[in-house]
């Protein structure tokens, strides 16, 4: 199930720290979603809509972490499908709520080295450079158009239906 986090979904455990990033979102325009299984968060993503205030043009997704066991060569479940409803999620937010020309980015994200052959060849999002994430950390950044959006979108969909969400 996919749904809105809440403070106490907030790991202590995982690469990232989770639980300061809650205390320094800005609920107004961005949200912090989970992935659940079975009773547990597999997954959290972090997104915003910009400018705002006033109709967002684009999403960025901020952040965006599979639980530690789940990634790796010895994990029983790996980050692609969880990391694919993620971006779906935040996807269809942007398609619902962002209103874009043809050439604008729908959605964008900025990612580590690590993640670049994930996020350019499992999710297909086009590559656009080297980019900063914070002074002294590069990244990469990635977009979808909206037409590229809608498709992920359609993809992931037919390929593996359509998840519950929160209130549905």
């Amino acid at each position: 199930m996919l749904s809105p986090a809440k403070k106490n979904d907030m790991p202590t455990n995982w690469s990232f720290n989770w639980f300061n990033l809650w205390q320094n979102t800005d609920f107004e325009c961005q949200n912090i979603v989970k992935l659940v299984y079975k009773g547990k968060v597999w997954g959290l993503v972090r997104y915003g809509l910009y400018p705002y205030p006033g109709s967002p043009k684009f999403l960025e997704i901020e952040q965006i972490e599979a639980h530690p066991t789940s990634r790796g060569e010895g994990a029983e479940r790996f980050m692609e499908p969880i990391g694919k409803w993620l971006i779906w999620y935040a996807t269809k937010v942007g398609l619902e709520l962002c209103q874009t020309e043809t050439d604008e980015p729908l959605v964008i994200l900025v990612a580590l080295d690590t993640a670049v052959s994930y996020y350019s060849n499992k999710v297909q999002m086009e590559y656009l450079g080297a980019a900063t994430i914070a002074p002294g950390e590069d990244g990469y950044a990635f977009r979808f158009l909206r037409k590229a959006a809608a498709s992920f979108c359609d993809q992931q969909e037919s390929l593996r239906g359509v998840p519950k969400l929160y209130g549905q």
